[in-house]
């Protein structure tokens, strides 16, 4: 079995995106389980993972393919907590979809998808939503 962190935030999209691409690999039906993950920065209302549109929509996708899929979530920076949370769940590759932003804004705000490919020890793999 191999076993893919999906990073999603709550872009409808990135995260379609990412369940299609999950879908498009070989054997992805028998094979792939697709561990959908959310970090928490703000969550006053205590929201939960499956209350998010975005994980809603990349269930829909991974159900049409008949790929498995379970749930993370935890909170904090959203960076590090991905890459701890591939770690403790023996994740083979991480999936993330990042924003486009210019180099200035890269600097300036920082980019998730790219600390996470920076500190990671596992392939990670970026969608476009194009």
């Amino acid at each position: 079995m191999y076993r893919i962190l999906v990073g999603l935030d709550t872009d409808v999209e990135r995260a379609q995106a990412q369940a299609r691409m999950i879908a498009s690999l070989p054997a992805a039906s028998t094979d792939v389980t697709a561990i959908l993950a959310h970090v928490f920065q703000d969550n006053p209302q205590g929201a939960s993972i499956q209350q998010l549109d975005s994980v809603r929509r990349a269930i829909d996708v991974l159900e049409d393919h008949d790929v498995e899929y379970e749930y993370y979530e935890t909170s904090g920076e959203p960076a590090s907590e991905l890459v701890e949370a591939a770690a403790e769940l023996e994740a083979d590759m991480i999936c993330l979809s990042g924003r486009k932003r210019t180099p200035t804004g890269k600097v300036l705000f920082g980019s998730v998808t790219q600390a996470v490919i920076l500190s990671s020890e596992r392939p990670v793999t970026t969608v476009s939503p194009e």
